[in-house]
């Protein structure tokens, strides 16, 4: 554990369960913070969501093993709120089975998310360090808009006169694999263009690739897509809390 190169992370054992291991207490902003606040939301709603649509596809398998349901029964479904559907038991739990692919997906989406969210809010509280009161949000978006992340951080860098370098930043990310499909990536950067790619075809385009099969997101990836995500936002917070000494205080990531 003391070679970083072998755990850049830091983790540590799983105090519960203790055959795991964790994030490690660490320094964040208040930007930061909330950037851990909302991926554990985002976490305990793909733990609560995955077990009841799994649970409630098993319940009704073992109603049609026993012969009291047929796949054409209809199920009329309804809401404390008045809501209702009507529909057959096999539409029913093909339902189930998509519904966990369409979790997959959307929570890809939502912790990517809130990885650009903890980049605007540290850009609208870094730009009024530079005289830049007004319009704020298009400023930003002057940035994130631009095509790949590399472009973007330069941008920063020319801008906000934050230290950006692309070796610091692979130097940072030493010993940690990144790898999308089975494709190896060295720069984080790099890595980050292709999570965008698959964001963008996720929302915009059906969630289709290029050979008409659907994306498939396997949530066995989600610790380390967390992970990534909390290398990146460590070595951001560092470089923003650098320049514009900003107060980082140590957190548990898992209490944030």
């Amino acid at each position: 554990m003391a070679d970083k190169s072998k755990n850049p992370l830091g983790m540590v054992r799983d105090p519960y369960a203790g055959d795991g291991f964790i994030l490690p207490d660490t320094r964040c902003t208040d930007q930061r913070k909330d950037f851990f606040h909302r991926t554990k939301e985002i976490l305990k709603f793909l733990t609560i969501s995955d077990l009841a649509l799994k649970e409630c596809k098993n319940k009704y398998e073992q109603l049609l093993s026993k012969n009291q349901l047929k796949t054409d029964t209809p199920l009329k479904l309804g809401f404390s709120d008045g809501r209702s559907t009507i529909m057959p038991v096999r539409s029913f739990l093909n339902g189930c089975n998509e519904g966990v692919e369409l979790l997959y997906r959307q929570v890809f989406v939502m912790i990517y998310g809130t990885w650009e969210t903890y980049l605007f809010e540290i850009l609208e509280i870094s730009f009024p360090q530079i005289g830049i009161s007004e319009n704020i949000l298009e400023q930003s978006l002057k940035i994130l808009m631009r095509k790949n992340w590399d472009g973007k951080f330069c941008k920063m860098q020319n801008t906000l006169d934050i230290d950006y370098k692309a070796s610091d930043l692979i130097n940072h990310f030493k010993g940690f694999e990144m790898n999308f499909g089975g494709t190896i990536f060295k720069n984080p950067f790099h890595f980050l263009d292709e999570l965008a790619e698959i964001r963008h075809r996720i929302i915009h385009a059906s969630s289709m690739l290029d050979n008409g099969k659907p994306i498939f997101i396997n949530a066995q990836m989600f610790p380390a897509y967390l992970s990534f995500f909390a290398l990146l936002t460590e070595y951001v917070d560092k470089l923003f809390s650098k320049k514009f000494k900003y107060t980082q205080i140590k957190i548990n990531p898992a209490e944030a």
